[in-house]
């Protein structure tokens, strides 16, 4: 009996080793849980293609840190379960979502003030262009001027072009190019309009004009004023305004003429030489009037003294109250258009001998 159960027991024990041991083989052959890798590989995807285009180093990081995930999730998978790699890809995982998130929100806060900057660049930027587009026709303006203008023009749709791409920080970068060349306009426009608010430029004109409109009404006759600033010549009769008619003056004609070529309309108190109608005016019908004259003679002796005026420059002549004008710009080498209906009805009221008077400007 004693043996017998010894022999039963012994089978019991086999048994529950080999169950044993299938068990531990079974395990041993099994792989660990898969760290579900999916969703935070689609992310960062997604935040490598919103920050390559200006943080090119950040989203390397991320991509070397997918890297590295994708290694720890392989180990995971393959490794026996007693190796404890359990986890390694989990926070590898979130290693790769925490810096894909700040480096996105570093992107688009980022983005943000850029929109916000380059919105208040193009306020400014636009303000600019339209400034220097009014003034870059003013008589005086030269080539330096009117290149800064075309640049400015161009940076600025330049910017917009960009910013419609969604590249706000580098359409700002092109507005900050507006401001120089806009202020080269500006700067050239202030300096010719400086000289229209000196006060003893001012009252040298009034005294000029007032002198004028005071022979007008002692002798009965017609007098000229000319208003450069304004663009205007005024008839005046017995010292009164008999009509004013719009101008377009020397294509520097805000300057004060110096010399031959300046393409400036002189300043001083003349008369008409000479009435002239076609064939002998190219323009229609044309004034005459007696420029140089004595002041003009020394103020040019005095610019060669200087040196401020070129060797050799003469002091010009043939300075006219012209028609063929309306073209609204000023374009003459230094006389004054008017249209040709305005110049019929001025032609009519002078004759050789009426005072004209030209003025930087004239408050009546």
């Amino acid at each position: 009996m004693f043996h017998h159960g010894t022999a039963a027991g012994n089978r019991r024990r086999f048994a529950v080793r080999a169950a044993a041991a299938a068990a531990l083989l079974i395990m041993g052959c099994s792989h660990g849980p898969a760290t579900d890798a999916d969703a935070p590989r689609r992310a960062a995807q997604r935040a490598v293609a919103i920050v390559r285009p200006t943080v090119p180093s950040k989203a390397k990081l991320i991509e070397q840190l997918v890297a590295v995930a994708e290694i720890a999730t392989a180990a995971e998978v393959n490794a026996p379960w007693w190796e404890g790699s359990v986890g390694r890809s989990e926070a590898a995982w979130l290693r790769v979502m925490r810096t894909a998130h700040e480096a996105t929100t570093a992107v688009r806060a980022a983005q943000s003030q850029a929109q916000v900057r380059y919105a208040g660049l193009q306020a400014e930027g636009r303000n600019e262009i339209a400034r220097a587009q009014a003034e870059i026709n003013e008589a005086g303006m030269g080539r330096r001027e009117a290149a800064s203008m075309q640049q400015a023009l161009i940076s600025f749709r330049l910017s917009e072009k960009l910013a419609s791409g969604g590249r706000h920080q580098q359409a700002g970068d092109e507005l900050l190019k507006v401001h120089p060349n806009a202020s080269v306009v500006h700067g050239t426009w202030s300096a010719l309009h400086a000289r229209f608010s000196d006060p003893a430029n001012l009252r040298a004109w009034r005294g000029w004009a007032e002198q004028t409109i005071e022979e007008s009404r002692r002798t009965g006759d017609a007098a000229i004023i000319v208003d450069k600033l304004r663009r205007r010549v005024v008839l005046y009769r017995m010292g009164r305004t008999v009509a004013s008619y719009a101008a377009e003056l020397g294509a520097n004609g805000l300057r004060r003429k110096e010399h031959s070529g300046d393409r400036a309309t002189p300043e001083g108190r003349y008369h008409i030489v000479e009435a002239k109608q076609a064939p002998a005016s190219r323009y229609n019908k044309a004034l005459l009037i007696n420029y140089p004259n004595d002041e003009d003679r020394m103020r040019f002796a005095l610019g060669r003294t200087r040196g401020t005026i070129p060797t050799r420059a003469g002091i010009g002549s043939l300075i006219e109250i012209h028609g063929d004008g309306g073209e609204g710009r000023d374009w003459t080498d230094g006389c004054v258009a008017l249209t040709n209906e305005d110049m019929d009805r001025l032609y009519a009221y002078v004759h050789v001998g009426t005072p004209v008077t030209i003025v930087g400007t004239y408050e009546h």
